[in-house]
């Protein structure tokens, strides 16, 4: 046999062993198993991460910045603290004009209302579900990959009282002055957003809701006679009892039973000689979905962005 007639058939046998190497391959990747057991079809549940964060006017203070190389050097803080901590939606507080160079640096969806709180998203937003005034609340309907829909709001609740700020603001006061000082007003505001959810849920039946922000409340399921050491009173704040009546679940306390204030606190990394506590919250309502995972970020380099810790919360679907 030639050289040359040698070397063709030697590279026809190469190339139908590949072919049959493959044909191999994929029939013993399409054949079911043979073990006596049926190969499972079932799916791992839906999963979807959320985050509330107060960012500090646009962002470690960008809303003042006059050189823009700064303001967006602050933005960019930001927007690596919401990368890194994987959300898929984000329930922005004090957005102030920094909210779509945000979301165009996450490749995320953004939906505003006023100037204060918006809304971020990785999946498509589907309908406006907002309630009560555009500076305090803004809602919208998100629908995740496989077309399951999750309604999520964020707030912002007025601060009458500087109860959980300045040092001295407790002296002498009692665990009922304390709650007659937290205020009618924020009461207000905080059921016209509920009554606002109720009426737009109903019209979006087995559609869950995540209601997260910063509340600027303390929170009743703190200030228990098991933390009485650490809080120095018993107090069932009115706020964030209000939301809990209406059939919400606080994802971080479900997540860490375990009072903690030092732990705990979202207010504030940047203060540290105010009063330290949680005033900022990822509720949920709705018996599709569950809290799984939850903590506090407030670590970041070279410092942290903002006033106020963020508050990262996982849920599956059941």
């Amino acid at each position: 046999m030639r050289r040359a007639e040698a070397c063709e058939l030697a590279a026809y046998i190469v190339r139908r062993c590949n072919i049959l190497f493959l044909w191999i391959v994929a029939t013993t990747v399409a054949l079911p198993q043979c073990n006596g057991e049926e190969t499972s079809t079932t799916q791992p549940a839906a999963e979807f991460q959320v985050l509330a964060w107060n960012i500090w006017n646009g962002g470690d203070e960008a809303r003042y910045a006059e050189d823009e190389a700064v303001k967006r050097a602050k933005q960019r803080a930001i927007i690596d603290v919401i990368r890194a901590s994987g959300a898929d939606v984000v329930a922005l507080v004090e957005t102030y004009g920094s909210g779509e160079a945000i979301a165009a640096g996450l490749g995320f969806h953004f939906h505003p209302r006023g100037t204060n709180v918006s809304l971020l998203s990785r999946w498509p937003i589907v309908a406006d579900v907002s309630v009560y005034k555009p500076f305090n609340c803004v809602g919208a309907v998100v629908q995740l990959p496989d077309r399951r829909q999750v309604a999520v709001y964020a707030a912002w609740i007025h601060y009458v009282d500087d109860i959980w700020t300045d040092p001295r603001s407790r002296d002498g006061r009692s665990a009922a002055d304390l709650l007659a000082a937290d205020g009618e007003s924020r009461m207000v505001e905080t059921g016209a957003i509920l009554s606002g959810i109720d009426a737009e849920m109903a019209k979006r039946p087995g559609v869950p809701v995540i209601l997260a922000g910063d509340f600027n409340s303390n929170s009743h399921l703190d200030y228990v006679e098991a933390a009485r050491e650490q809080y120095g009173i018993v107090a069932a704040w009115p706020v964030t009892k209000l939301v809990a009546d209406a059939g919400f679940r606080d994802a971080y306390r479900v997540c860490r039973p375990r009072i903690d204030r030092a732990g705990d606190r979202t207010w504030s990394p940047r203060f540290p000689e105010q009063i330290q506590d949680r005033i900022d919250f990822i509720f949920w309502r709705g018996a599709q979905v569950g809290a799984v995972e939850a903590r506090r970020l407030d670590r970041a380099t070279p410092r942290w962005p903002s006033d106020h810790a963020a508050v990262w919360a996982k849920f599956r679907w059941e």
